[in-house]
């Protein structure tokens, strides 16, 4: 065989090879699939921290959920061979003709979904069922961090408000998620579910401390009972939602929304000066007077001219970029879970989660 020959079998063995081992089906999972989750994941981050921004500014929030990924890949890939053998020798040459042709193709649809109307009053507007939140300090959260984010009040003690017409919390809120915390950490705090035998309805019922506890925890019990105004003589206690509690055996839980919390976290943005000095929104918090049994911020978003080098989420906005530092591990966390509080926001109908689509030709 020929030099010549060799080439063009070594090409056609090529291609046929090509066309046959370019399956975009099972190899095009590993890739895909974690490509889309790192890229939804993002968005969904950057989507979160530009409306917070922009409520800081009094500027219209907008959401977009991704409610279909579609990914469509094609690949085609063509081999030709000719040419002509002259038997009657010389002068006509025999000639030899190759030909290649290959397409690829990617198509991918992602499917948004604005967030209007009754869904947006149901994930957004809707406070946080109380004992959908408890649950959570059960598994772990820190109680005094999750009533912090999440609750406005308890029995008639109010958390801080955040806004242009803002307020501090009263001075017993912060001593009472002192208290609470220490509680959680010597292992007391527990929940169990209750049916009523007349209406079958399901109550929350939480147990705070117990009788064989060391002097200290015994001292903290005593102390939220008498903040809450709850019988000192009780360790179990119904929760429900409202500013105020109908006994002193109820504890009542005025929960935020989603909605309410971005407010909050939007208080904690260290926005330009010169922003605030032309009204543009309203100042950044003073810090609290050393000494004083104030709240800390919740989370520290900052802004500067220049683009950020290490953040855990950055977004630009008005010519400035704000940003969480990815070494600020309390404010990841606290953002994270913005995502969980609309989750346990949504009640009976939900939008539909992203679906992945990935058909291969």
């Amino acid at each position: 065989m020929t030099r010549r020959w060799k080439a063009v079998w070594t090409t056609a063995l090529t291609l046929l090879g090509l066309s046959g081992c370019a399956s975009f089906g099972p190899a095009s999972v590993d890739r895909d699939r974690f490509d889309y989750i790192q890229a939804i994941a993002t968005s969904w981050k950057q989507q979160t921290l530009i409306n917070i921004v922009k409520m800081r500014y009094s500027d219209s929030p907008v959401f977009l959920e991704v409610s279909q990924v579609i990914g469509s890949y094609q690949l085609q890939a063509g081999f030709s061979v000719g040419g002509g053998v002259n038997f009657g020798g010389p002068p006509v040459a025999n000639t030899l003709s190759l030909g290649t042709a290959g397409t690829y193709t990617d198509r991918p649809t992602v499917v948004y979904q604005p967030l209007t109307g009754a869904h947006f009053l149901k994930v957004l507007m809707t406070p946080i069922p109380p004992p959908a939140l408890f649950p959570l300090i059960e598994s772990g959260w820190p109680v005094d961090l999750l009533l912090q984010i999440a609750a406005q009040s308890v029995n008639g003690i109010s958390n801080r408000k955040g806004g242009a017409r803002g307020r501090a919390a009263d001075p017993e809120f912060a001593q009472l998620l002192a208290a609470l915390q220490r509680i959680q950490a010597a292992g007391v705090v527990g929940l169990r579910t209750e049916v009523s035998k007349e209406n079958k309805q399901e109550a929350t019922i939480l147990r705070l401390g117990r009788k064989d506890v060391t002097p200290e925890t015994q001292a903290d019990q005593a102390l939220v009972t008498k903040l809450l105004g709850l019988r000192p003589d009780l360790r179990e206690f119904k929760i429900v939602y409202g500013s105020q509690p109908e006994g002193d055996d109820v504890l009542a839980i005025q929960t935020r929304s989603a909605f309410q919390i971005m407010i909050e976290l939007g208080s904690d943005i260290e926005v330009p000066a010169d922003h605030a000095a032309e009204q543009r929104t309203y100042p950044s918090r003073s810090e609290p007077a050393p000494g004083t049994e104030a709240l800390p911020p919740l989370v520290r978003i900052q802004s500067a001219a220049s683009a950020p080098k290490d953040a855990f989420v950055a977004v630009k906005y008005r010519d400035y970029w704000y940003w969480i530092d990815d070494r600020d591990l309390k404010s990841k966390g606290i953002f994270t879970f913005l995502m969980v509080i609309m989750t346990l926001a949504e009640k009976e109908e939900k939008a539909p989660p992203p679906v992945v689509t990935i058909p291969a030709n």
